[in-house]
């Protein structure tokens, strides 16, 4: 395989770049480099080698189908044009990736957007992880003058949560860190804070309205549910797996035990899976770039509108 796609391959696996659609948008990016040197000899070989490319890369975590339905908007197009001949064929790609691109940034402005008017002064608002998009929406929610306090998990065995915590308290938000197994104490109302909301990411959705999100996030979203508090989901409608009709067609990434334990006891096994499955009947709602959505309106909502992921 090329060096190109190799190495962000490798970036992706090891987690240098995370974040379902930083991942999306890396493919995209390493798929543009590898156009330019290829060794293609004509527009279907081309096309075969874009998606052959694509494909690995977007096996670096299975996952997240973000990535994999970035390379199947790049390939459905391609074929739609394969009578072009392999010059303007290459320049065409470039144009879709642009086109990517900026329907993933408008996206995101509007899911910003969505998210932002579901926050309401004084409210106390747990979230989990790292999640680019949360972060964006609580930083616009700040900037317009809403008065509320997040509070967010150190998220072991990574500590994703602990660049949560940087970037609120760089962009003046009040924030309090909670370990994980602490969580449920304030949920449960063992302390004088009420939590309002839940607002978290997720890396994949299946056709049923369910989602996989950081490993934590199912315990979360069945305290949220036993205490009826909202639990939302802001995510690009692009990270569904228009083929898994629930959750168990959803491949969960086990990651190395030395993530946990580095110098664990020898004959030690630890389990160390990178993400949890949210069923649909705990999620309050998704917040997406195509409206504020109950589970059961999503799958056809994104049906209708990326009809080329089907």
């Amino acid at each position: 395989m090329n060096k190109i796609i190799e190495k962000i391959y490798h970036d992706i696996k090891a987690i240098k770049i995370q974040g379902a659609t930083a991942v999306a948008l890396s493919v995209a990016a390493a798929l543009q480099k590898y156009a330019k040197v290829c060794s293609a000899k004509g527009s279907r070989e081309f096309i075969w080698q874009i998606e052959k490319a694509g494909y690995y890369l977007s096996q670096a975590r299975q996952t997240e189908p973000m990535a994999d339905n970035v390379v199947e908007f790049l390939v459905y197009h391609l074929k739609e044009n394969k009578h072009l001949d392999l010059p303007n064929l290459k320049k065409y790609l470039i144009s879709l990736i642009a086109e990517f691109f900026t329907l993933i940034n408008e996206a995101e402005q509007q899911i910003i957007k969505n998210g932002v008017s579901l926050i309401k002064n004084k409210e106390n608002i747990l979230t989990h992880c790292h999640a680019t998009t949360v972060i964006k929406i609580l930083v616009e929610a700040k900037k317009q003058g809403k008065k509320f306090k997040v509070f967010s998990t150190e998220t072991r065995p990574l500590f994703q949560g602990r660049k949560t915590a940087s970037d609120l308290i760089k962009a003046k938000i009040k924030d309090t860190m909670l370990v994980d197994s602490s969580v449920f104490s304030v949920l449960f109302g063992q302390t004088k804070v009420k939590i309002n909301k839940l607002i978290i990411g997720c890396d994949a959705i299946s056709a049923d309205g369910s989602c996989v999100n950081k490993i934590g996030s199912f315990g979360l979203a069945l305290a949220a549910h036993t205490r009826k508090i909202p639990l939302y989901v802001a995510t690009q409608a692009l990270k569904i797996n228009e083929d898994a009709k629930n959750l168990s067609a959803i491949k969960i990434e086990k990651r190395s035990a030395k993530e946990v334990w580095e110098e664990a006891p020898k004959n030690l096994q630890i389990y160390n899976f990178a993400f949890d499955k949210i069923p649909a009947k705990y999620i309050t709602g998704y917040i997406t770039e195509l409206g504020i959505l109950k589970p059961k309106q999503l799958f056809a909502k994104i049906k209708s509108s990326y009809p080329w992921l089907f």
